[in-house]
């Protein structure tokens, strides 16, 4: 008789419960649910502890969110009770502080993700080694130098498994060292498959105990029954084992795998006698209750010298709920650079006194709360629970706003007098520039003209609002200028604007008159608008669900005026009807001696409940063009730098994208909206799309893009519309010279972090 070889399997389970803030109920519930996990868990962990290896039980929070909020408010013995559960193991912690879309991240943001670990490793005196990404399709690149730099080895992602995950399973059971952008570090990567066995299996049938009950008490503290193997991993196993076994990609004899109830469900005390029963049974597969850097640790001593290496961004699928309350986004990256800006200028001018680091990180904190996957109730057409949590999860992006705006305001504090006519202007950025700099109608008052401190006049005009605007010139790395305020009116000589044309002698612009797009953009007696294009440079499209690009609408009834027409800048308004909204204002501004042009995309926004989304059009002319993007510590190549699995139909963007030949291209800036597409509307993809052909395999290169400002395609987690005034700001910057990494990621950062000015006290400030 010839018995066939049987792989000796080991199989690593991770107890856990998804951690999905506000999906299955409010935030309070899933945080005191969550807080009880810690509890139950440690008390499990206890009493196995006596069980066979492998049985014994240990809980993994997945993130530091539920333990951060369990020590909030913890008594010193509560306190002892988690660091002695972590040093002897029965509490596992894991690097990230909650799920957020790391593509949505600027590149300071990502180490304040990781704050907590480093944080929770001081505390406890236990070193964090893996980074558990769960739902959440995807990845930036970005992640892998800032976790190698903070002493982190592995990520274990379990993606959602079918919800608009895209290609992002053709990873699962591939294993793989990912190399950070500049090949220096890299981590282990292993996607093994979905995070929901747990809940097919088992978990489901205790999701209707949870999910939208509001009322504490009548939350389902544990899972516990009386057959422990009933309704367990067989099943699952007899699928997967066999597939991977007659794969060709996997010959590895060790699987991981998560058990999970569902989400923001309890822990499943019926685990530990569940694996002990198994493990007394069969030799094979070998059940292991483990840990994530367990598992990882396991997998890399038998297989880390035979795995691939890979670089490239695995970009993510969900940024597109983003788009949903594209308000909030836009707020958000506000903040964020708003932030940095503050914490510098409270060390340029505040050295003695240290900046206030507990409001900077509640600050950053809600910031990445508002980034975080989950943002309305799984059902968003049931009220009230779904606006109560929104209103919680919209007022993270406020108090991030009002955070750092505080602080920013903190930072000045000791410098600024009101009614000044004395102007400090700093600049937070580590090389000299110049730039605009705006004045509030109550900081310029008077004012009409603007001189140095030498009495030569400075470019200056009074707008329209009531700002007063003017150029500030070579203010010095880390340091400032001071310009005083002048009473005399300046004239309006050399005007840029006439009629619809903008012309500032570097650069001239010409709208089109019936669809209030750009049809002309000429730097440098070439024409970059490309007009053979399906899209004219910033075209309103107005698109139904799943409908073609071909049946976008674009805008109507446009009208053209002049706003400002000043020697230091001119602005064209073109205010048109526009599907989806009350309307659509879009202001195009050139100033003088600027190559780039600034454009405002005002929307007033119709609720809408049916599938939608907004486009804006830039169609170039740059023949054989390559796209380089921004990322959190890097730059994309679009599809030569971004692994097969990544999601090519929107990409998201920290500050710049930039299309370029080896003569010429374009920078391109997008301050408020972080998605775009190439070539065409495609993103135009509705429902969970599991298996879907509208996913890219491959882009072509293409000069035009698409800024993807909003949408409500999703069907649960997001909200299902938006409406108000949202505003889109853009810059775009012409070079007749090939692609400069660095001048295009200075571009960025100057449209980002502008110029910031204040009017000061005497002798508060002196130039340098």
């Amino acid at each position: 008789v010839t018995i066939p070889h049987e792989r000796e399997w080991t199989v690593y389970i991770y107890p856990h419960s998804h951690v999905d803030i506000g999906y299955t109920n409010t935030h309070e519930n899933v945080e005191l649910i969550h807080k009880r996990n810690l509890i139950y868990g440690i008390d499990l962990a206890k009493k196995t502890q006596n069980y066979p290896d492998g049985a014994r039980y240990l809980w993994n929070p997945e993130v530091l969110w539920p333990v951060e909020r369990y020590l909030r408010n913890a008594t010193p013995d509560q306190k002892m009770s988690i660091v002695e559960a972590v040093k002897k193991g029965w509490l596992h912690l894991d690097a990230g502080y909650v799920h957020t879309n790391t593509t949505a991240a600027a590149d300071e943001e990502l180490f304040e993700f990781f704050r907590k670990c480093s944080e929770m490793e001081k505390l406890t005196g236990m070193k964090i080694e893996t980074l558990v990404q769960v739902d959440v399709p995807g990845m930036s690149w970005g992640v892998v130098p800032v976790a190698s730099e903070m002493g982190i080895k592995y990520c274990l992602a379990m993606n959602n498994g079918s919800d608009r995950v895209g290609l992002s399973t053709d990873l699962s059971f591939k294993p793989f060292w990912w190399q950070s952008p500049d090949g220096k570090s890299k981590i282990l990567f292993f996607q093994p498959g979905s995070y929901n066995p747990g809940a097919v299996y088992k978990g489901y049938q205790f999701w209707p105990l949870m999910a939208g009950h509001t009322d504490s008490a009548t939350l389902l503290k544990i899972v516990k029954t009386d057959n422990p193997r009933a309704f367990f991993i067989d099943k699952y196993l007899d699928d997967k084992l066999p597939m991977l076994e007659n794969s060709d990609y996997y010959p590895y004899d060790i699987f991981l795998m998560s058990w999970a109830m569902a989400d923001n469900t309890p822990i499943d005390a019926d685990l530990p006698d569940a694996v002990k029963s198994w493990n007394e049974d069969y030799a094979y597969p070998h059940l292991v209750i483990a840990s994530a850097t367990q598992m990882m640790q396991a997998f890399e001593q038998k297989y880390g010298a035979d795995l691939p290496v890979l670089s490239g961004d695995f970009t993510e699928y969900w940024t597109d709920g983003l788009g949903t309350a594209a308000k909030q986004t836009a707020m958000n990256r506000a903040s964020k650079e708003r932030l940095i800006q503050a914490e510098t200028l409270w060390s340029m001018l505040n050295p003695e006194t240290p900046a206030p680091r507990t409001e900077i990180s509640e600050a950053w904190r809600n910031i990445i709360m508002g980034t975080e996957h989950t943002w309305c109730y799984m059902d968003p057409k049931k009220q009230p629970i779904t606006n109560d949590i929104l209103k919680v999860k919209f007022g993270f992006f406020q108090k991030g706003e009002d955070i750092s705006k505080s602080v920013l305001e903190g930072s000045l504090e000791n410098v600024t007098a009101d009614g000044s006519s004395e102007i400090g202007v700093f600049n937070t950025l580590s090389w000299s520039r110049g730039g605009l700099v705006y004045l509030t109608p109550g900081q310029s008052g008077k004012f009409n003209s603007v001189v140095d401190l030498q009495g030569e006049c400075v470019p200056a005009q009074k707008l329209s609002t009531g700002e007063l605007v003017f150029m500030a010139s070579q203010v010095p790395a880390f340091g400032s200028k001071i310009y005083i305020l002048k009473e005399h009116k300046v004239k309006n000589t050399d005007l840029i604007a006439s009629g619809r044309v903008l012309d500032n002698g570097l650069v001239k612009v010409v709208i089109d008159g019936q669809t209030g797009d750009i049809e002309s953009f000429v730097n440098g007696n070439y024409e970059f608008a490309g007009n053979i294009s399906a899209t004219l440079i910033n075209s309103y499209r107005y698109l139904h669900g799943e409908d073609s690009p071909e049946k976008a609408t674009a805008a109507k009834n446009v009208k053209i005026s002049v706003k400002e027409n000043g020697p230091l800048l001119a602005t064209l308004l073109v205010t048109s009807e526009a599907e989806g909204c009350r309307s659509l204002t879009r202001a195009i501004t050139l100033i003088s001696g600027q190559s780039h042009l600034e454009i405002v995309n005002v929307v007033d926004k119709l609720s809408v409940t049916e599938k939608e989304g907004i486009h804006f059009g830039f169609g170039f002319n740059i023949p054989s063009p390559v796209t380089k993007f921004d990322i959190p510590w890097g730059i994309v190549e679009l599809e030569k730098d971004q692994l097969a699995a990544a999601n090519r139909n929107w990409i998201a963007f920290q500050r710049w994208l930039d299309i370029s030949n080896e003569e010429r291209g374009i920078t391109f800036c997008s301050l408020d909206a972080p998605l775009f597409e190439n070539a065409t509307m495609s993103a135009n993809v509705l429902g969970g799309a599991t298996n879907s052909p509208r996913w890219i395999r491959k882009l072509e290169p293409s000069p035009t893009i698409y800024s993807w400002a909003l949408n409500n395609h999703w069907h649960t987690n997001f909200p299902l519309s938006q409406e108000g005034i949202v505003s889109f700001r853009y810059r775009i910057l012409p070079h007749n010279t090939k692609y400069d990494a660095v001048t295009a990621n200075r571009f960025g950062l100057e449209q980002a972090q502008p110029l910031i000015a204040t009017t000061l006290k005497k002798g508060a400030v002196t130039e340098q």
